[in-house]
């Protein structure tokens, strides 16, 4: 699962209810939509507060992803296709007929997938009801409450209200938080005054329309995203670093641009992301996560044929700190010799963060495979896995003999934003590379986010409860905001421990919900190296959770700073944990 993912934009077109893109065909406009008139006049039936109810319910699991909690389109996997979701609030979606809404519902197109298989009529019939109440439905249910402490030891306050669509935050120099939002607007605020909100930056600042990396390294910040291409078909990754002078003006420079390749519109397409800098402050890492689910054929309606993942994708890269205008080309084997691959093989690694003792670790999130979700001690040179391998798991599709069918395969969900088109019988998927052996995750025994659903009979099981390790989270948790108390600021059970956040929520997602209720929570880490296995185990707690949409965290002055992605126009917030010493 995925962030799971997180993101993108560009022209609005008609998608509703779901992200779920189809092989990567691209939705055709309203106007192609052909309702038969005799389905047009159907009225919905089902208009009761019970129907509401369960309308509400069915949209929170299969829509909101995309669609955001109130419907605006703003959804954060949505964001990630070139085109955004509909805006079910719009007058063009809320002046079609009941039947004109359940046929799109129930038939579906291209990226709009068809529930007919897998919601009852009745159930279709309440989606309806739901999305043409929307406005009156959901003004109650988006004001948030305090994130819930789960511990005794912590307290958890509001910070701020931040601008929508937020992917990072990160400290900076004179006791500032700075953020960012997927659209390229950086911002910063005092720690003493958080409603001394100044905007630093824009896009036309640093030309990085989708923005999702930033750091900042002795005053200088540091920004990654991507930039479509090619008529939007295309992207080239890109990584700038912005200085101030002294009338404070900022002054951008280029480290890197890669080459061409292909976007897919897909949720899948990660992008270029997390940023960390090394422990000798020499080398920048930078992430750039798959453009595929599984490592499945992505061609974006023929724009790249037979493109899978390619040369720029699924790794993390080494990157002088002090480079400027490198290019990055889709070559291997350039890429190799170098020095600025660094790790191969992670799926969609969306946050990094150095230990006390400078190890690179990940959190990664898996596919819509009922994969467990992993977190790596990442080491130069290893190969970690994808597409073959994820969450300790083999992926299934890598085998010719491999016919996916989610009545044999319980591991494979009819509601995955990949299923059917993206699942498939392919014998040219690619080989496992030669002599290669893979790197492991960390093993996670628990107490928490240790679900897994056992290979051998597909049941859903608790780890912990069977006294066994898993790699390493709940699938479909989508890990975000990896943070390490390096400096021991932290008091108590919470001193040199690592936290991280869930951005899913098992109540809001129909991949995840048949593992557990929780998510958007707090997840204090306890990891402890193993010398005979040369990697690490880790014990997971619960500490907190009803956070909305979690995407990243830092640590700061003993503080734990914690922002939301927020939608399109109510935004998110910044929450800050208090740690205590046990009570």
């Amino acid at each position: 699962m995925n962030i799971k993912c997180l993101l993108g934009f560009l022209s609005v077109i008609f998608i509703i209810f779901s992200c779920n893109q189809k092989g990567g065909k691209l939705a055709n406009a309203e106007g192609d939509w052909l309702v038969p008139d005799s389905v047009k006049t159907l009225q919905n039936r089902f208009t009761d507060d019970e129907s509401l109810k369960n309308g509400k319910a069915l949209f929170q699991i299969y829509c909101s992803t995309c669609h955001g909690a109130g419907g605006r389109g703003d959804g954060a996997a949505g964001q990630a296709m070139g085109s955004q979701p509909a805006d079910l609030l719009s007058t063009r979606v809320q002046g079609q007929t009941d039947g004109e809404l359940f046929y799109k519902i129930t038939k579906g197109k291209a990226v709009m997938p068809s529930f007919q298989e897998f919601l009852s009529e009745e159930q279709r019939w309440s989606l309806v009801g739901f999305i043409k109440n929307l406005k009156q439905l959901t003004e109650n249910s988006l004001t948030q409450n305090a994130p819930i402490p789960l511990v005794p030891d912590i307290e958890i306050s509001h910070f701020t209200k931040v601008v929508p669509r937020v992917v990072r935050i990160w400290s900076g120099p004179n006791n500032y938080l700075w953020y960012a939002n997927i659209d390229g607007e950086i911002y910063r605020l005092p720690i003493d005054n958080p409603h001394q909100l100044e905007k630093m930056l824009d896009v036309s600042d640093h030309g990085i329309s989708r923005l999702q990396g930033a750091t900042m390294h002795e005053n200088v910040l540091l920004l990654s995203g991507n930039v479509r291409v090619n008529e939007n078909k295309g992207t080239i990754g890109r990584l700038v670093r912005v200085k101030w002078d002294e009338e404070n003006k900022a002054k951008e420079e280029v480290v890197f641009t890669t080459e061409e390749y292909g976007t897919t519109n897909t949720p899948f397409d990660h992008g270029w992301s997390a940023l960390q800098v090394s422990p000798d402050g020499q080398y920048l890492y930078v992430v750039s996560g798959s453009r595929t689910d599984h490592g499945e054929v992505q061609d974006n309606l023929g724009a790249y044929p037979n493109s899978r993942d390619v040369a720029l994708t699924s790794k993390i890269f080494r990157i002088p700190i002090d480079a400027v205008n490198l290019l990055l080309p889709d070559n291997l084997s350039f890429l190799k010799e170098q020095g600025y691959l660094y790790a191969e093989g992670l799926r969609n690694a969306y946050d990094l963060a150095l230990d006390k003792e400078g190890r690179l670790m990940a959190v990664v999130n898996s596919g819509d495979y009922d994969q467990n979700e992993d977190m790596f001690w990442v080491r130069e040179a290893y190969h970690y896995g994808y597409p073959w391998i994820m969450g300790g798991m083999e992926s299934p599709q890598q085998f010719s003999d491999w016919i996916p069918d989610p009545e044999k395969d319980p591991f494979l969900n009819p509601s995955a934003a990949a299923w059917p088109d993206d699942f498939y019988n392919d014998p040219d998927f690619p080989k496992r590379p030669e002599g290669v052996n893979f790197g492991k995750s960390i093993l996670n025994y628990g107490p928490d986010a240790d679900k897994f659903r056992d290979n051998e009979t597909g049941e859903i099981k608790d780890a912990s409860n069977l006294g066994i390790g898993v790699r390493t989270f709940t699938p479909h948790s989508s890990p975000l905001g990896l943070v390490f108390d390096n400096d021991n600021s932290l008091p108590g059970r919470f001193k040199g421990k690592g936290l991280v956040a869930r951005y899913t929520n098992g109540q809001k997602s129909a991949l995840m919900q048949p593992f557990t209720k929780n998510g958007e929570d707090l997840l204090l880490l306890d990891l402890q190296f193993l010398d005979e296995e040369q990697n690490f185990k880790l014990n997971t707690y619960r500490i907190a959770e009803g956070f909305t949409q979690p995407v990243d965290a830092v640590l700061l002055n003993g503080f734990l700073y914690v922002i939301e992605f927020g939608g399109k126009e109510q935004g998110g917030n910044i929450w800050k944990v208090t740690f205590n010493s046990e009570k």
